[in-house]
């Protein structure tokens, strides 16, 4: 089951995070070997990876589907490839119909209702299948830290948030290796929401030529309408729940109480059938994300709403400028 994120990760100079640095050392080095020891595939069509230096979530499978839409928009037949985090199937192309999200990850039912969405923990096997059923362009969901295969364009995307936390290498910290290995492989970096971290001034002091896209996450207004004013019990299992609380609030959602699980969290008929009592005692409608929504069994989803969730593009001519130029190769 996943973790939530340790306190200590978020701040400086911590004695755990002292204490861990040297883990968080070794951690970096074995990734550094690991991609200096590889013979990654080059795939036969564009790749574009949409990853994080950072773990947990950022946003990353709305960004993905923003950018498949990009590429449908300008007559290309996206595939996306991920790992399908959560899941226990391997090799195949995710069907909604028969698939759940505890065989496929719940990131990977959502990329399906958009483009045909490969999960393979092997990269370069899952590209070679991109290539035989027809695809132009691939699109990885992360797989930032992984060499295969090789990438024609890649972001790092971070939360305007959390920014890189306490800075340390996990177990120290968040990062999934440190800040400058990852940005001198990234063609671009992304930051999602406000930036209240500064993630993009020190980028830029370090990484000046890296081009910058501001983006931030909406939701289905019309849904949220029917909600305004109303008592609301909200819970969520991402990587930020407290970033779906305060934009519930901010449309004018009386949350009443919320409930926030691990990224990814598996919820079952007793979390459920709890959810939906207490919600019924305070009177309020129970709301979650379209992300949480696939991990719900389909008979309480009549008693659930379910918010989507969108990307939106704040400085969409750098945006267009990046993904035309893999357009064209």
């Amino acid at each position: 089951m996943p973790l939530k994120s340790p306190a200590f990760w978020q701040k400086n100079n911590t004695l755990l995070g002292r204490m861990l640095s040297p883990l968080g050392r070794l951690y970096a080095w074995a990734l550094r070997r690991r991609l200096k020891k590889a013979k990654p595939y080059r795939s036969k069509i564009p790749v574009v990876c949409i990853g994080n230096l950072v773990m947990g979530g950022v946003g990353k499978t709305p960004l993905a589907v923003s950018v498949a839409e990009y590429f449908k928009m300008n007559g290309m037949r996206p595939v996306f490839l991920t790992r399908g985090y959560g899941g226990g199937l391997c090799n195949i192309l995710v069907d909604l119909d028969r698939h759940t999200a505890k065989e496929t990850g719940d990131e990977a039912l959502i990329l399906a209702r958009v483009a045909p969405t490969i999960v393979d923990a092997d990269r370069a096997r899952g590209a070679k299948t991109a290539e035989r059923i027809g695809a132009d362009v691939i699109i990885m969901d992360d797989g930032f830290q992984n060499p295969q295969p090789v990438k024609d364009l890649s972001f790092a995307v971070f939360d305007g948030r959390y920014g890189f936390g306490n800075g340390k290498v996990f177990p120290a910290g968040p990062l999934r290796e440190p800040l400058e290995d990852g940005l001198r492989r990234a063609d671009a970096f992304i930051v999602v929401g406000k930036d209240k971290a500064g993630v993009k001034d020190l980028i830029n002091k370090h990484f000046p030529y890296l081009p910058f896209v501001g983006t931030h996450i909406e939701q289905d207004v019309k849904k949220i309408a029917l909600l305004a004013g109303k008592k609301v019990f909200a819970f969520a299992g991402i990587g930020y729940p407290d970033k779906f609380f305060d934009m519930l609030r901010d449309y004018g959602c009386d949350v009443v109480e919320t409930q926030a699980f691990s990224d990814h969290y598996p919820y079952t008929d007793e979390d459920m059938t709890d959810l939906i009592a207490r919600a019924d005692r305070l009177d309020a409608v129970l709301v979650t994300t379209a992300k949480d929504g696939v991990r719900i069994a389909p008979r309480f989803k009549p008693q659930v709403q379910i918010v989507e969730a969108y990307m939106v593009w704040d400085t969409p001519d750098a945006m267009c400028a990046l993904l035309s130029a893999v357009r064209k190769k």
